[in-house]
């Protein structure tokens, strides 16, 4: 089968459409063929044709390929009246029949990365049209005909959708089923009618999967239970718990029928033999333990392991049994005598999770290295690791296809793979804690993740590939810094790169790659001409318009706190472990290093003049040094705990310094003496600011409240209270009359200062905002916000009497539903559970 157009044709007519996009995919001919005929209608002037087109238009569709819609994407940014067109379908569709086209178009649109933030979408007619990842913020689709639309990880905060036909709509996910204790343990049983949740408070929750209502709450442990595994016939349950027993359940009524009992610490896993005869535990007295599962007896035991059993699982045949244990091995026994088979050895953290691929010929191993292993069954070797979780692997099972592995990870998200490549296809976000447990439901179709977040959350698998890589960072954004004319915005991720975007487009100029670490801080010089990031293994200097490194600042190895251009931009001060290094920014030469401080520096600023520079650090001190000759002129003593944020006021004559000990003190920065302690926030102080006129001070605690002082005086104005969480950036805006916070809650509030009322609560971010930058530009007042769920913002800030409101301009990418604000009276055809999961995100549901 050489010929793509066959390969599609049979693709089309002779496979489920489920399979499309992950066959599609795999196939590089298609892929070069997609874009041979994309090319070919450039050339001849019809792209926009492809619309029109369907065998062409399923072509992409089906192989749904990054480097395809990367393709169009340049096309539509090169030929504005590419996109005209395009959109001209949507419009048309709103009074005319031409609904296929205008799905078609909007597909292409959404995938080719255009977004739709405020648009007037009333009334349009695109059934069955692909807007997953699509970013739709504030968008009017009132009336919109959207029956069977793929809505997946979409931005439609403040959307209105009001009217609109929504019968077959998928969001990608279904309600999460919400726990008052922490989920540790989740599984469907075998005909896919329940679903079984172990809980940190002894109980085990059992769900009907066909309402989501719980039937069942299973009572009798007295620890938290840590495995729940349904028998093969499904007529029973087994659970182990820190109790150091394992307990039997009849599936059907809930009622206890035997308690199994000989570990002599907590049981963290169980399974059922595929016979359902055998039951195997596994303990924290580091021993596998075999039951009889009729009649509870002690069969076996099985040592070996030298530290505490994690996982066990049986083999599909039945015949062997694998150990996963905190000794970072897996071990692999024979079912029957309960001899030691292999030892696999390469983990180099505990093993928490072991699985077997449904034909037997393979096991998955998780493990607190952050990664999943692949080995063959029957000879122990190695096949694959599995990497991109960013912390522990607590969970991993095949799919019962045995072509997908879905893992649960200490990052908070859930990983699809590619169990024959090894290949991320897809990850799923949307806990806020820990995922200790992931399920397939018998069908394939659905997984079912529990956190620590207390919910147990329900997908739908995916098809095709992971997309939206090419452009979005792959972890969070730890700093967002903007270029002084306002024209281009740097940002700095947990992907250990660096990127550049044009501020007005939102289009990716430059990714800055070299890195091997994580970025904590991007900063710009103030003529704009260069950037600095600053990471645990280096600092590095770089060209602002051409992306191209110019130097690399060794000597940084896992220490690096923080980074400051000097006014003129002619020198860098960088903070390491107790002392800070002065480099020539032009040369990259080290000029002074400074030393005085006896444990971390946290902070370093430069004075307005840029004469002197203020550290601060975790011995409890401020020093004040001469920036051009390194001497240390004054030390600043009295903070009782660590110093975590120093700032000069504008004049550059008083220091402000905020510290550990709940306390700010207000410093002259010539004589060193103290002027005032500034006193009333209840936690730490994690940061100080003043205001561009320098009369007042903003300092954030974690208390969760900024509070608003006078810097002459010291006495407080006002307490800016609402936040839930700890706040992680303030900053003022360049008139001074507003301040913009971000929060681990999950929110940006803007306050006005003179009155200390909070105007806008901005939500929707899916996780802390790490980053905020204020900008004004002769078109506008502008936010960049950046944070954990990995995206790039640009807000327009507008005010209108007392109302302040943030537009959203653009965003670099987005991986989660979000529905925060969303309006959906009177919309038809929602699903009970589509009903329930908005509701869930914060959409609003009136009836009409």
């Amino acid at each position: 089968m050489d010929s793509p157009a066959l390969k599609l044709h049979l693709l089309r007519d002779r496979i489920a459409a489920k399979y499309h996009q992950s066959l599609a995919s795999s196939d590089g001919s298609l892929r070069a063929f997609a874009l041979n005929q994309l090319q070919r209608l450039w050339e001849s002037g019809q792209l926009d044709q492809v619309v029109e087109k369907p065998a062409f238009f399923e072509l992409v569709r089906v192989v749904n390929d990054p480097e395809v819609f990367g393709y169009l994407r340049g096309k539509i940014q090169q030929v504005p009246e590419l996109k005209a067109k395009l959109l001209s379908w949507v419009e048309r569709s709103k009074a005319e029949e031409v609904q296929p086209m205008a799905a078609n178009a909007l597909t292409l649109l959404v995938k080719s990365g255009v977004q739709f933030n405020g648009a007037d979408l009333r009334g349009i007619r695109i059934p069955g049209a692909d807007l997953s990842n699509g970013v739709f913020d504030s968008a009017q689709l009132q009336g919109a005909d959207l029956r069977k639309t793929n809505l997946r990880m979409s931005w439609l905060r403040q959307a209105t959708l009001s009217g609109a036909q929504m019968a077959g709509v998928q969001f990608g996910e279904w309600s999460y089923l919400q726990e008052e204790s922490p989920v540790y343990s989740c599984t469907y049983s075998p005909d896919g009618k329940s679903c079984a949740v172990g809980l940190r408070n002894s109980q085990i929750s059992v769900y009907s999967t066909s309402t989501w209502e719980r039937i069942h709450t299973l009572e009798g442990h007295t620890d938290s239970v840590r495995s729940v595994v349904y028998s093969p016939s499904g007529s029973q349950v087994a659970s182990g718990s820190l109790d150091c027993t394992v307990r039997l359940w009849d599936a059907r009524s809930g009622a206890h029928m035997r308690t199994l009992e000989g570990h002599t610490d907590g049981v963290w896993s169980v399974a059922y033999a595929p016979s359902g005869s055998q039951i195997a535990s596994g303990s924290s007295d580091c021993t596998v333990r075999l039951w009889d599962a009729h009649s509870g007896a002690h069969v076996r035991t099985l040592e070996g392991h030298t530290d505490g059993i994690w996982s066990v699982a049986y083999a599909p045949s039945g015949s062997q049994i694998a150990s996963g244990s905190s000794d970072c091995t897996v071990r692999l026994w024979n079912a029957q005598s309960g001899a030691l088979g292999y030892t696999l050895e390469g983990h180099t953290g505990g093993v928490w999770s072991v699985a077997y691929s449904p034909s037997g010929s393979q096991i998955a191993s998780s493990s607190v290295d952050n990664t999943v292993r692949l080995w063959g069954a029957q000879s122990g070797a190695h096949v694959h690791t599995l990497k991109g979780h960013t912390s522990a692997v607590l969970s991993v099972v095949y799919s019962p296809s045995g072509e997908q592995i879905a893992s649960g990870s200490r990052d908070n998200t859930v990983r699809l793979w590619d169990a024959q490549s090894g290949t991320l296809k897809h990850i799923l976000e949307g806990h806020t804690i820990t995922v200790r447990s992931v399920a397939y439901a018998p069908s394939g179709e659905q997984i079912a993740s529990g956190s620590g977040d207390n919910t147990v959350r329900l997908w739908d698998v995916p098809s095709g590939t992971l997309r939206h890589t090419l452009e979005s960072h792959t972890d969070g954004v730890w700093s967002v810094a903007c270029s002084s004319s306002g024209s281009q915005i740097a940002s700095g991720s947990g992907d250990k790169t660096v990127r550049l975007w044009d501020a007005r487009s939102g289009t990716l100029r430059h990714t800055l790659r070299g890195h091997t670490s994580w970025i904590s801080s991007v900063v710009y010089a103030p003529s704009g001409e260069q950037i600095a990031s600053a990471s645990w293994d280096t600092v590095r200097l770089w060209d602002a318009h051409s992306g191209v490194l110019k130097h690399i600042l060794e000597g940084y190895t896992k220490s690096l706190n923080n980074i400051a251009y000097s006014p003129c931009g002619s020198q860098i001060a960088l903070g390491r472990l107790d002392k800070i290094r002065l480099w020539s920014a032009q040369s990259g030469v080290l000029r002074h290093t400074l030393e005085g401080h006896t444990d971390d520096v946290r902070s370093v600023v430069y004075s307005p003049s840029g004469e002197q520079i203020a550290s601060g650090s975790l011995d409890n001190t401020i020093r004040l040094w001469d920036a051009r000759s390194g001497a240390l002129g004054h030390i600043l003593e009295g903070h009782t705990k660590s110093v975590n944020s120093v700032a000069y006021s504008p004049s550059g004559e008083q220091v402000a310094s905020g510290s550990l000990d709940n306390t700010i003190r207000l410093w002259n920065a010539q004589s060193g003496t103290l002027g005032y302690i500034l006193e009333g926030h209840t936690d730490n102080v994690r940061s100080v600011v003043y205001s561009p006129r320098g009369s007042q001070i903003a300092s954030s605690s974690d208390d969760y409240t900024v509070r608003l002082w006078d810097a002459q005086s010291g006495t407080l104005g006002h307490t800016l209270e609402g936040h839930t969480d700890d706040i992680r950036s303030v900053v003022y805006s360049p008139s001074g009359e507003q301040i913009a916070s971000g929060s681990s809650d999950n929110t940006m509030r803007l306050w006005d200062v003179a009155s200390g009322q909070c105007r806008a609560v901005i939500e929707g971010f899916d996780g802390g905002l790490w980053s905020i930058v204020w900008k004004t530009t002769r078109d506008g007042s502008y936010l960049v916000t950046g944070g954990a769920d990995k995206s790039v913002r640009w807000w327009e800030v507008k005010k209108a009497g007392e109302e302040t409101k943030a537009i959203l301009c653009w965003s670099s990418g987005h991986e989660t539903l979000t529905v925060k604000g969303a309006l959906f009276e009177g919309a038809r055809g929602l699903s009970k559970s589509n009903e329930r999961l908005l509701t869930q995100r914060g959409a609003r549901l009136l009836e009409s």
